[in-house]
């Protein structure tokens, strides 16, 4: 299967991505999937959810690993570019790496990213994407697939500045509209998922260094 990579935006609107993340750790991009990407995974996840081909999503890896429902409420299913919407989004996703590794020069490497589906009352406790002791995920990408999605309806994502203590207010409060996109430091920037009223949809991404052993580049996994 060959994807065809969709385009971009403007170099203006990359650079204030980068920017965000070089200042605050984090970038809210309102409408900045492509909308035929956005209309193709849509219609998967609805498909995926539809036929309940999801898993409960659990806390922690490997070892640490659990399934917490009073931390987190969320199905998921992994992307492994079977299909076009997948392959495109993965070749999109790409040419983003490539756009921030030149300019940031942080080394992403590897990219994971899987559909997340809260159902009515799912949320997600305030964490941060990074798993303690591993610098496995550095770079964090949420892309939102709902439709005519309001306020009211809650889900919203909850974003913290890096350092911030728990009894600290958040720095914004992103509601999850259709086709937007945010970008967050895997390692320093708390967020959280507000209970949802509605079924949220989302893919929810990450981006790692290159996990080399004694020089050795490991393959993709």
């Amino acid at each position: 299967m060959t994807a065809i990579s969709p385009p971009l935006p403007g170099e203006n609107r990359l650079g204030a991505i980068v920017d965000d993340l070089a200042s605050k750790g984090w970038s809210w991009q309102p409408g900045f999937l492509p909308d035929a990407l956005y209309r193709a995974l849509r219609a998967e996840v609805l498909a995926v959810d539809a036929l309940d081909d999801l898993a409960p999503a659990g806390v922690g890896r490997d070892d640490a690993f659990q399934l917490d429902r009073s931390i987190r409420r969320s199905r998921i299913a992994w992307l492994d570019g079977s299909s076009p919407a997948q392959a495109d989004f993965l070749a999109w996703a790409e040419q983003l790496r490539e756009t921030i590794n030149r300019a940031l020069m942080i080394g992403l490497f590897e990219f994971e990213a899987c559909y997340a589906v809260y159902r009515p009352g799912g949320f997600y406790d305030r964490h941060l994407d990074s798993f303690e002791g591993a610098r496995n995920r550095v770079v964090s990408l949420v892309v939102y697939l709902n439709e005519d999605w309001q306020d009211g309806d809650g889900g919203a994502l909850l974003v913290w500045p890096e350092g911030a203590g728990e009894d600290d207010a958040p720095e914004a409060r992103l509601v999850p509209e259709g086709g937007g996109v945010v970008f967050m430091l895997s390692e320093t920037i708390p967020h959280a998922v507000e209970a949802t009223e509605r079924t949220r949809y989302a893919v929810a991404a990450w981006w790692r260094v290159n996990p080399s052993v004694g020089g050795r580049i490991d393959p993709l996994a």
